[in-house]
């Protein structure tokens, strides 16, 4: 009689036919009614349910952020890291054994004698030298389109573009082709003058004679004293030596320097 009394406000009830599930469900309904005008909402409710999904929007914008500040952390190592001196140097010994020294302890001296172990040494830059002067002035007239590429690719950038806009204006490659003519180069010596940190000065002398292609009368020899600035750069395929002319200077030699030194 209590079940009914507490039911009799939604409406009426019908005495004994009404079972137990049934009034279970009104008093739900009339305690979830009750909770909603309290402001109170059922998980069921419109209300509930989008408060349910700013919560969760809420929630996946601070984990975005944390991702964020723990990408941006990293980046920060990477660079660190990537910009750090190396820790250890390697020093070789007579007996051509290698030792590692760390950084920290190597001295201004140590560090100033590896750097000059990386350079090219003095028969490295003879041999250079004598390439590209065979290379730029034994001029053949069979072989200029071939070896006057390899004497471009010698030379650094801004050298290179110099020479070659240069010898284009002056049609050089036609003009030796249609002549018919060899060269006969001798150098006589190849000097090194000047070591700097980056550069190097080197001069040579050279004789060179010029005479037709298919044979027949040579002109008079010309005595040639060339002046060059060679660059350290990074050895490659194409600078196997790591050097590479960085600018030349040709001028006439007296006839007395142009003898071949023992």
């Amino acid at each position: 009689m209590a079940a009914l009394r507490l039911c009799g406000a939604a409406g009426p009830i019908h005495g004994e036919n009404k079972n137990e599930a049934t009034l279970l469900r009104d008093v739900a309904m009339r305690v979830a009614k009750i909770r909603s005008t309290n402001g109170t909402y059922g998980p069921g409710h419109p209300t509930a349910i989008w408060s349910a999904f700013a919560r969760q929007a809420a929630w996946k914008s601070w984990v975005i952020v944390v991702l964020l500040a723990l990408l941006g952390l990293s980046l920060l190592v990477d660079v660190r890291l990537a910009t750090r001196p190396p820790e250890f140097v390697v020093v070789e010994n007579p007996g051509g054994k290698a030792t590692l020294v760390r950084q920290s302890v190597a001295t201004d001296e140590l560090l100033r004698f590896l750097a000059e172990r990386t350079r090219p040494p003095d028969l490295a830059v003879v041999r250079f030298t004598r390439e590209f002067l065979e290379l730029a002035f034994a001029v053949n007239s069979s072989t200029i389109e071939d070896s006057w590429p390899k004497a471009l690719s010698m030379m650094t950038p801004s050298l290179r573009t110099r020479v070659e806009r240069e010898a284009g204006e002056a049609r050089l490659i036609e003009t030796y082709a249609a002549a018919q003519v060899r060269t006969d180069l001798t150098i006589d010596d190849v000097l090194l003058v000047q070591r700097a940190n980056s550069l190097l000065q080197v001069e040579a002398t050279l004789s060179r004679r010029r005479a037709p292609l298919l044979g027949g009368g040579s002109e008079p020899a010309e005595h040639l004293a060339v002046d060059l600035v060679e660059e350290f750069v990074p050895a490659t395929l194409e600078h196997p030596d790591g050097l590479a002319v960085a600018e030349w200077q040709v001028r006439e030699a007296p006839e007395s320097q142009a003898t071949v030194k023992p």
